[in-house]
């Protein structure tokens, strides 16, 4: 149905951390975890927040660190960035958490990462893909990759394999889309003959989609929500839009594809490659939570295992 590009994840912890965990008198160790676990966004950051759950439950019955057990202190922001910065605020004067993992969009996340930051607190990304979240930022790291690598290895194909002579794009209104954006339309050689932006929420696409089939661009880059993709396709097949389509990682959602059917053939897409222990995380995760991970499951584990290995190497 689709063509993906495979690109590799890769853990980007650097530089020196300051950790907070210094009284080895502490009992537990405590994993602030907070995303949009009601609201618009759910269905992406619940399996995250169960990926998390999962590998916290692993390391706790395998002894926890150094003898101290992880406890997870759970807040949801229900996808409102008001409610993001009460609740990171509460994580880390509250409840005094060791560590706080996000799982929730770039939007919700860039609220989130400067207070982490001044509050000298270990902060590890697990869905927000915005290539500045962790820029000028000591204290916050990622376990997904950035948008930057993204975009850059989409432009990368389209020069050296589909070599338009023009190309459009359609981009989500927000942190995502014109993070996005703005590296895709520097990478590209080809002319952008059309570039538009979308609201969040908005459903009815006619009218940036009549700008680009005038346009009559050789390929078409979407960067959407996973929702976004299913009327936007159908929109612009019923308008005759006649293109190579290239949809963003988001795209790449099983579900989202069998509601697109027909119209998702043809389509490119990229997303990173699975790690080589995802089958035994697979099935892990089916036999705790009796369904499939989503996409981005891996990283929000991967996220607790970096936590994991950091703390090992600090609380010798």
């Amino acid at each position: 149905i689709y063509l993906a590009i495979g690109i590799i994840a890769i853990i980007l912890i650097a530089g020196i951390i300051y950790l907070t965990i210094n009284n080895s008198q502490e009992e537990t160790i405590k994993i602030g975890i907070i995303g949009h676990l009601s609201g618009e966004y759910a269905d992406y950051s619940v399996p995250l927040k169960n990926a998390v759950e999962l590998a916290v439950e692993e390391t706790n019955n395998a002894g926890g660190i150094n003898g101290k057990k992880l406890v997870l202190v759970v807040e949801d922001d229900e996808t409102d960035a008001v409610k993001a910065a009460t609740a990171i605020n509460k994580l880390i004067g509250v409840d005094k958490v060791n560590y706080v993992i996000s799982v929730q969009s770039s939007k919700g996340t860039a609220v989130i990462t400067p207070i982490a930051n001044t509050s000298k607190k270990f902060h590890m990304i697990a869905l927000g893909t915005a290539p500045d979240l962790t820029k000028g930022k000591e204290y916050v790291f990622r376990s997904i990759p950035s948008d930057d690598y993204q975009a850059n290895i989409m432009a990368k194909y389209i020069n050296e394999n589909l070599k338009p002579k023009n190309v459009a794009g359609i981009y989500l209104k927000d942190a995502y889309g014109t993070g996005l954006k703005n590296v895709i339309e520097s990478k590209i050689s080809a002319n952008f003959v059309a570039s538009e932006l979308f609201d969040p929420q908005e459903s009815d696409f006619t009218t940036h989609l009549t700008k680009i089939k005038q346009a009559n661009p050789e390929v078409l880059i979407i960067v959407g929500a996973k929702e976004d993709y299913i009327n936007l396709l159908k929109q612009a097949k019923q308008l005759g839009i006649k293109t190579t389509y290239f949809a963003s990682e988001s795209f790449y959602d099983q579900d989202t594809i069998n509601k697109i059917g027909a119209d998702a053939e043809g389509i490119y897409t990229l997303f990173a490659s699975d790690p080589i222990d995802y089958v035994n995380f697979k099935t892990k995760y089916i036999n705790k939570f009796n369904t499939e991970p989503y996409s981005y499951s891996m990283y929000a584990y991967d996220g607790v295992i970096s936590i994991i290995a950091v703390s090992y190497t600090h609380l010798r």
